[in-house]
Formats: structure tokens, C-alpha cells, sequence
């Protein structure tokens, strides 16, 4: 592993708030446009006059546009450091969350889908870079188990928010406060937050001769991992609520429990899984080990229809150990395993291939259970990427022998 770059370490109190709370509310911000439609799409839909299909093309142009945001805002963080990377995550996710709250049309919609998308793919880089800087080692798996958890925190705000807002107010109105929090998030972050460049010391290298190192082969197998993860990730995340009620007949109520119980458990394993990554277990072996739970839950969720629907209990509290905790694993790998001059850029790629693989694995999920009449193949089909994604996590840790990534 490099060594740490110490000289810009936080090391008081509230430096260590201020960082914990910068990183969270980046993340938690920077994905909200999707969560928060997500939430209203139904008053979003019926007000716009849009079909569903329309509603998750738009969802898609925020993923998609995401991925190919994520290398560029990684050669940024690198450039200009972490403060100024999640002030334009905040900046990006704030207009774009504004945009949505006065579209009046579907392309007015796409349109701020399109604006966040650029705060969507680049949370993580900035946030990685971030605690590149400013964490001290020792402290940066518990840090970026916290950061992201910052993503279920938002989802669950929004979650339990955005629908009463939306009935006291108007969802207009209930998006439109999440995106004045986002800006002013954004102007507090410059105002307290010291510059990253003002705190590294000048022999880190210059943006330029990071910008030419070649990243070890150990960061293109995590991104091809990530690939994998959020194919499953998407497909499973788009489509456990409707197999729950169409294939086992399970109430909507009891659907929607399902689907969001692994998430708020999450907040607690991401958490663990980063400390344990950072001192017990070398994150590759605990990559391969939440991929492997992830493809028990695909096998649990093939057999599904045939054993009852009992069995989507154990299935969300696997899911919460493994299918909803490894990013948090893959970014820590990032951020101790690479020179922190090359963080952003090695985050980047790694981000491009997970926001890839959401907007890859939510669409071939729908089309398969589409063609077939069922989700055996499409549970089948994330089963494989599952292993997949084992092997290159095994892969990645013999690479770790004869690579940085160390």
C-alpha cells in the first residue's frame, strides 16, 4: 500500500464532523434526483402526462449519462481535490433537482435527469478523493463505510419525506426543498471546508503526471467487478417489488418491505464490512465474499415461486450483508490501494462500470421477463454475473501480490 499522505490528515474534532458530514450529505445528495422521482413517480407521471416507459427512460439518461461522467469527475477530483469535486457533485445534483421540481414536460424532466447525472457519477470519486485527503489511516474504512451509507440515508429521508411533503404540499414543492438543501449544502462546504490543494503537500505529483500513470491491472478488474455487481444490482433494485407481488403473491405492503429492509440494514454493514476490509479482511477476499451471498440470493430468489414467499426474508437480510454493502468494499479498495494522486481517476473508472451495469441490468432484466413470462432467467442470468464477479474479486486479490493495489 502507498504511504499515507499524513500532511493532510484531519486530526481535530471538527475537522473530523466536518468531513463526516460534508461526505455524507455529497452522497446522499448527489444520488437524490433518482431517489426522489423514484418516490413521486406516480404524481410526477399522472401531472406530466407521462407513460412509465418514458419515466424509466428518463431514470436511465441519469444512469447512463452517470457512467460516462464518472472518469471525467475523476481526472477533476484529482486536478482540483476533493473540496471543489463535492462542492460540483452539490452544485450538479442541486440544479438538476431544480430543474425537475418546475419541469412542466417530459424533455424538461429528461433534461434535469441529465443536469444531476453529472452529480449521480461522480459522488463517489469526489468523495473518495475526499477521504484520500483528509482521513487518516486507520480511520478510512470506517469513514468511507459512513460516507456510503450517506446513499441509504438519502433514500430513506426521501422515503419517509418526500410522500407527506408531497400530500401537505405538492411534489413540486417537497423535490424543490430537497434541491435548495443541495445549493446551500454546496455554498456552507466552500465557506468551511479548507482547500484540498491549500493542505497537500507539493510532492504529491502535479495533476499532469497523474493524468499519464498507468492504473494497476488490480483498479480494470474492480471496475469489470463492479460491472457485474451493478448489473444485479439493477436488475434485483428495479424488480423485487413487482416479482413479490406478481410472482408470489405478496401484498404491497409486505413487497415494499422487502425491497427497502435491505437498504436500511445496509447502513449498518457498509459501515462494517469498510472496517473490517481496512483491518481484518484484504477488501478483495471481502468482495469475493459479498459476491458469492449475492449469488445465494439469486439462487434463493430462483427457487423462490417454489418454496414460498417465506423465504424473501432471509433473502433481504443476505442482501444487506452482500448484494447492498460491497461498494462500499470496492471504494475503500480504491482509496488505500492506489497513490492519492490517482484516487479520482481510479474511482472514476470503477464508478463508470457500476452505473453501466445499473442501466445494463435494469433494462435485460425487464426484457427477459418479458420474453420468458417469468424471472427464473433473469434470476439466472444475475446468478452468473454473481460468480463472475467472485472470480474476478480472486483475481484481484493474486493480482495484489505484484501491483500497487497492495
Amino acid at each position: 500500500m502507498p504511504a499515507s499522505d499524513d500532511p493532510t490528515n484531519s486530526s481535530t474534532p471538527w475537522d473530523t464532523v466536518l468531513l463526516v458530514t460534508v461526505l455524507v450529505l455529497t452522497m446522499a445528495l448527489g444520488a437524490f434526483p433518482i431517489v426522489g422521482t423514484a418516490v413521486v413517480a406516480n404524481a410526477l407521471a399522472d401531472d406530466l402526462k407521462m407513460s412509465l416507459t418514458l419515466f424509466g427512460a428518463g431514470v436511465a439518461v441519469n444512469t447512463l449519462f452517470g457512467a460516462v461522467f464518472a472518469p471525467l469527475s475523476g481526472r477533476f477530483s484529482d486536478r482540483h481535490g476533493g473540496k471543489w469535486s463535492c462542492v460540483l457533485v452539490l452544485i450538479s445534483s442541486g440544479i438538476g433537482t431544480l430543474i425537475l421540481a418546475c419541469a412542466t414536460s417530459a424533455s424538461v424532466l429528461i433534461l434535469g435527469l441529465f443536469v444531476s447525472s453529472y452529480g449521480q457519477g461522480a459522488c463517489n470519486p469526489a468523495t473518495n478523493k475526499l477521504v484520500a485527503e483528509r482521513a487518516p489511516p486507520g480511520r478510512r474504512g470506517t469513514m468511507t463505510g459512513i460516507k456510503q451509507s450517506g446513499v441509504q440515508l438519502g433514500i430513506l429521508l426521501g422515503g419517509f419525506t418526500l410522500p407527506a411533503l408531497s400530500i401537505w404540499l405538492n411534489w413540486r414543492i417537497a423535490i424543490g426543498l430537497y434541491a435548495v438543501t443541495a445549493l446551500l449544502v454546496a455554498g456552507l462546504t466552500v465557506i468551511a471546508l479548507p482547500d484540498s490543494r491549500d493542505r497537500t503537500p507539493p510532492n504529491t505529483g502535479s495533476h499532469q503526471t497523474s493524468s499519464k500513470t498507468k492504473l494497476p491491472r488490480s483498479v480494470s478488474l474492480l471496475a469489470f467487478y463492479a460491472l457485474c455487481m451493478g448489473c444485479v444490482v439493477g436488475g434485483v433494485g428495479r424488480y423485487t417489488v413487482l416479482f413479490a407481488e406478481n410472482a408470489l403473491a405478496m401484498s404491497n405492503v409486505k413487497a415494499g418491505l422487502v425491497a427497502g429492509l435491505p437498504g436500511g440494514i445496509a447502513i449498518g454493514t457498509r459501515i462494517i464490512w469498510a472496517h473490517l476490509a481496512e483491518h481484518r479482511i484484504r477488501p478483495p477476499i471481502a468482495l469475493a465474499i459479498q459476491s458469492s451471498l449475492t449469488a445465494l440470493v439469486m439462487l434463493m430468489l430462483w427457487i423462490a415461486v417454489a418454496v414460498g414467499s417465506w423465504i424473501m426474508w432471509p433473502v433481504a437480510v443476505i442482501s444487506a450483508v452482500g448484494l447492498n454493502a460491497w461498494n462500499a468494499v470496492a471504494m475503500l479498495y480504491v482509496i488505500i490501494g492506489v497513490p492519492q494522486q490517482n484516487s479520482g481517476r481510479a474511482s472514476g473508472r470503477v464508478v463508470m462500470g457500476f452505473m453501466s451495469g445499473l442501466t445494463i441490468g435494469g433494462f435485460f432484466t425487464g426484457l427477459a421477463v418479458d420474453v420468458t413470462g417469468a424471472y427464473e432467467t433473469a434470476w439466472a442470468s444475475l446468478f452468473v454475473l454473481s460468480v463472475i464477479a467472485t472470480l474476478l474479486a480472486w483475481r484481484s486479490g493474486k493480482d495484489q501480490h505484484g501491483s500497487s493495489l497492495n
